[in-house]
This record gives structure tokens, C-alpha cells and sequence, in this order.
């Protein structure tokens, strides 16, 4: 179990959401969207077995690195702090994000926020996964806020070139009273969504573990299943058929979250 972690551990180290330009691709391509289905073969378009999609589950478990004690912004930042994430903050809370972030984090204004010595357009997704979540739940997240509680408690990489830890926003949602299920199944996600829950999902773009990583808010609405960030570029919120269709047949499924059975929005 421990050289498997170990092996797991290397592969999110080796990966983020869409950090160079073949994960980017990677991230355009890795679904298609019911827009444009009709121009797919409609036996492609059936991806809704979760025999058809990978986890990590058989190595993946509760562990007290993800239930690490999260800094909140206010018990950490200073004014006086000339520190890198303090300079982030300052440029990020000049960028007004308002509501949902239901396009793409290559599209301004959000693209333009910084985790790390990054822009958001190549590392910020789980950072706005979370946000889109607590602003589903009735929260009002604060974009440069949280971004700079990523930046000091889930960065991947020092240099934040890797992204955030999706495993580790269980200790963001614990330190701010929020009530979660945390799964490691992507059927555990599409039951969620059925039941008309809202999920975050991250998973691996390919069924290996070095291959890049996105990470997702999914929710129905209108019973339609629709995901935010859904790849770098969308315009908007994206409809799916399905949690497998999301992450396709060559994806493997990391983490994922939803409202605990007592939540209520």
C-alpha cells in the first residue's frame, strides 16, 4: 500500500489542469459535448457504463494528509505580508469575479487571476471547482481569498505549476463548516448528480497516473447535467449526458465531492 501511494503521489506531482498546451488539448478533447454529438458516431456518444471509465479507488483511501488542518485566509493573511501570495492577493481582488464560473479558465477575467507564479488559465481549476461549489451552497466565496488559501495549503508544486490537490479541499470544506461526502468512484458521482446533488469531480485526462488532471462543478439543472470549466476554452457552462461522458472511457476518476445526506442548501 505504501509504494503504491508513493506511486500515486508521483503521478499528481507529474500533473495539473491543463499546465502546458498537450493537457490543454488533451482537456478540449477529452468529451464531446451534446452540441456536438451530431457529428460524432452515436455509438461513441453511449459512454454511460461505469465499467468503461477507471478510478483510483483500489489505492485510494481517507488519509490525514487530506484532512490537513486548512488555514483560512483570515487567520493567516496580513497586510503587512510581502510574501508571494500576499502580492497574488493583491493583484487577484482587483479582478471582480461575480457569480458562477461557468466558462473556461483560459477566458477572462478569471484567466487572468494568479496561483502560484501561474495564471489561472493553466492551473487555477480546482480553485474555481470549489468556488463554483460554495457559491452553489449559498456561500459568498471570494475568489482572490481563496485562491490565496490554495496557494498556502494545496499548492501541488512550490512554484503552484502544478496546480492545487483535490484531495485536500475536504480540509477547506472542514474548516469552514461545510458539510461534504467525499467519494473515489465516478458511479459514486453520477448518483450523486442523479439525486440532484451538485458534485465536484476531478479526475486524470488519461488511464494513467502521469497523465494531466482537470477538476469540475457538475450539477442538473432543468434535468440537464451541465459542468462548469468544463474544458479550458468552453464559452460557458457545457451539457453531458453523463459523468462518464465528462471524463470519456480513457480517463481515471481521483476524488470527488458532494453534499452530505443532511445538507441543505
Amino acid at each position: 500500500m505504501k509504494i503504491l501511494a508513493v506511486i500515486l503521489f508521483l503521478g499528481i506531482m507529474l500533473s495539473s489542469c491543463g499546465n502546458n498546451a498537450e493537457s490543454e488539448r488533451l482537456n478540449d478533447s477529452a468529451f464531446t459535448t451534446t452540441a456536438e454529438s451530431s457529428v460524432v458516431d452515436s455509438d461513441s456518444m453511449k459512454v454511460d457504463e461505469s465499467s468503461q471509465v477507471g478510478d483510483e479507488s483500489g489505492i485510494q483511501g481517507d488519509s490525514s494528509e487530506d484532512d490537513m488542518k486548512w488555514r483560512l485566509f483570515e487567520d493567516t493573511y496580513k497586510e503587512t505580508d510581502s510574501g508571494r501570495a500576499a502580492e497574488n492577493y493583491a493583484h487577484n481582488k482587483g479582478i471582480k469575479i461575480e457569480g458562477f464560473v461557468k466558462y473556461g479558465q483560459e477566458n477572462p477575467p478569471v484567466c487572468d487571476l494568479m496561483l502560484g507564479e501561474n495564471r489561472f488559465a493553466g492551473v487555477g481549476c480546482e480553485v474555481i471547482a470549489a468556488y463554483n461549489y460554495l457559491t452553489y451552497e449559498g456561500f459568498e466565496p471570494d475568489m482572490a481569498k481563496l485562491a490565496y488559501d490554495f496557494e498556502k495549503n494545496a499548492l501541488i508544486a512550490a512554484d503552484g505549476s502544478l496546480g492545487s490537490n483535490p484531495r485536500k479541499i475536504s480540509g477547506l470544506f472542514k474548516a469552514m463548516g461545510v458539510g461534504y461526502k467525499r467519494f473515489y468512484k465516478a458511479e459514486e458521482a453520477q448518483a450523486a448528480v442523479e439525486e440532484g446533488k451538485p458534485v465536484i469531480v476531478s479526475y486524470h485526462i488519461g488511464l494513467n497516473f502521469f497523465s494531466g488532471i482537470h477538476t469540475v462543478f457538475a450539477v442538473k439543472e432543468e434535468g440537464r447535467l451541465y459542468v462548469y470549466n468544463c474544458y479550458n476554452s468552453a464559452a460557458d457552462k457545457t451539457e453531458v449526458e453523463s459523468i462518464y461522458q465528462l471524463m470519456n472511457k480513457n480517463s481515471l476518476f481521483i476524488v470527488g465531492y458532494t453534499e452530505d445526506d443532511g445538507q441543505m442548501r
